[in-house]
């Protein structure tokens, strides 16, 4: 690994030290490592890119029990925010009917003093006991708004993430018949390669043909120009020489027979 480190350090300064920027550097480092990644997963059979998909599935497979979980759990969460927010209306609308009850009894007492169970209460008792009802009112009114505020957002969000999974599943389930079929097409297209004959390499026998060809043509010709006979320039050369031969001839036994003659008469 430290090598490797020296390696490209090393090819980066020499890139630096020959003019390029380390713009350009790391833009050429891109391209190279672009070509290795394309190179690398070209040479990469198909059987093994399925297999892969398979792991893949596999490991698709193994997170359903923990995706439910993260659902279901989601979905208790939300029932437990919606039991809390009625609670909270419950205890809201019991002090609000406590109040009115007060307010009543406030009334009652403006002239004599009450009994409320087995207590005597006077109108000020009334009064100090509807203001901390009033002050509980309040609180609980404010808690109750913001924990329907709090539902109504768990509720969109869950909403939202049950949504999410059924789209999940759905496309797993859809990938798992995807994986057969592509593994069916493979073994389709490898039987199919297994059956298909290979083709000769004909080039040789083609070129043989065709020097064949090209002789017997040459063949042809020879034979056509002979059937033409000879040629009359080559006739006249040989008339000549036929007449030169015979005159020359001629002249000799002229030559040998007038010297036979004189020899006679001497």
């Amino acid at each position: 690994m430290k090598k490797l480190i020296g390696v490209g350090i090393g090819a980066a300064l020499l890139f630096a030290v020959v003019g390029f920027s380390f713009a350009e550097i790391s833009e050429y480092t891109q391209v190279v490592r672009n070509r290795v990644h394309n190179g690398v997963k070209e040479a990469i059979p198909m059987s093994v890119e399925i297999d892969r998909l398979e792991v893949l599935l596999g490991k698709l497979n193994r997170q359903v029990a923990s995706q439910k979980y993260l659902v279901a759990k989601a979905n208790i969460s939300l029932q437990d925010a919606e039991l809390e927010l009625q609670r909270q209306e419950s205890k809201s609308n019991n002090l609000l009917t406590e109040m009115k009850h007060l307010r009543g009894w406030l009334d009652a007492s403006e002239y004599a003093t009450i009994k409320v169970g087995c207590q005597k209460v006077n109108k000020d008792d009334i009064s100090q006991a509807l203001r901390h009802k009033l002050a509980a009112w309040k609180e609980s009114t404010a808690t109750t708004e913001a924990c329907a505020a709090a539902v109504t957002a768990q509720k969109q969000a869950v909403v939202a993430l049950n949504k999410q999974f059924t789209e999940w599943q759905n496309q797993r389930k859809l990938l798992g018949h995807r994986l057969e079929k592509l593994k069916a097409q493979a073994v389709a297209q490898q039987l199919k390669q297994r059956t298909t004959l290979p083709e000769l390499d004909q080039s040789d026998l083609a070129r043989a043909n065709e020097l064949a060809d090209e002789i017997e043509k040459e063949i042809r010709i020879a034979e056509a120009q002979e059937a033409l006979g000879t040629d009359p320039l080559d006739q006249l050369l040989d008339e000549e020489l036929t007449e030169d031969t015979t005159s020359l001839e001629a002249e000799i036994d002229a030559i040998l027979g007038k010297k036979t003659l004189v020899s006679s008469e001497g």
